[in-house]
């Protein structure tokens, strides 16, 4: 990332003298890629600790996979290059992945209700979800109008195109993860569905960035914009398991487990039995 900004403030220093080169998606580029495979590892590793029937184990299992969604892709493109397996691998790391995770989050908001965590949408989350999905609409339109122009709108448009209705789910499902958070305490339980909310909050201001940004300035070249975004983002979604880990870890030493700002069903969520 710093290299990333070293070389942005001499492009703007020198007037765009030189051009920047880069792909217009870096979601295969090796920082990423390396991010994503820490992410698989710690939900590999925390979705072994939860025994078979575990109310969140299916909800770990989906969100390794998603993590697995993100790196394979990055890993082919790295040892073989794109060539044929481009679409196929950019619709695994975009809405394949996007639609785990919205299936892993209804998963993990079904056992907080069991829990007693569960709350109800407030005016805020429909807000902050219409945002997301008047984004969307913005999108959906500005491509409809370029393809009625005669304009070529390349796969990986109509890809990521694909993947902004689940965005949309996503938030919703954020904001509601977002208040059964509040009411964890300040644990590593509640660090860890944080850090799922500020991946996805990430996730769709990247979107947002990168739709914005070349609108109104060519300073900022998108393979610049992308580099700087992608990379928090993976590394936000890599805090999650980490956190989970912990609070695994302390559920099965009495003696360090949380004080009093976990309750007895926050704790619960950590211990490897069912």
């Amino acid at each position: 990332m710093i290299v990333d900004l070293l070389v942005l403030y001499l492009c703007n220093a020198a007037g765009q003298v030189f051009s920047i080169q880069g792909p217009s998606d870096s979601s295969s580029a090796l920082s990423v890629t390396a991010m994503a495979g820490v992410d698989l590892y710690l939900c590999l590793v925390v979705m072994r600790s939860f025994r078979a029937g575990a109310p969140l184990r299916p909800a770990w299992m989906l969100i390794a996979f998603a993590a697995a969604a993100q790196t394979v892709p990055g890993v082919l493109v790295q040892l073989l290059g794109a060539g044929r397996l481009l679409t196929p691998l950019l619709w695994l790391g975009g809405p394949i992945r996007l639609a785990l995770l919205a299936a892993a989050l209804s998963v993990v908001l079904r056992t907080l209700r069991k829990f007693g965590f569960w709350v109800r949408p407030s005016a805020t989350d429909w807000a902050v979800s219409g945002i997301a999905c008047l984004f969307t609409l913005c999108r959906f339109a500005e491509a409809g109008g370029a393809a009625l122009a005669g304009s070529q709108i390349g796969v990986e448009n109509w890809i990521s195109l694909a993947g902004h209705p689940l965005l949309c789910v996503l938030f919703l499902e954020a904001m509601l993860l977002r208040q059964s958070v509040v009411r964890m305490g300040s644990g590593p339980i509640s660090k860890c569905w944080a850090a799922f909310i500020c991946g996805i909050f990430s996730t769709g201001l990247a979107e947002l960035a990168l739709w914005v940004i070349p609108h109104y300035s060519h300073a900022w070249p998108p393979a610049m914009i992308d580099s700087l975004t992608r990379f928090p983002t993976a590394a936000v979604f890599a805090l999650a398991p980490a956190y989970q880990l912990v609070a695994q870890r302390r559920a099965t030493k009495p003696a360090s487990s949380p004080r009093g700002d976990m309750s007895a069903g926050v704790l619960a969520l950590a211990r490897w039995q069912p």
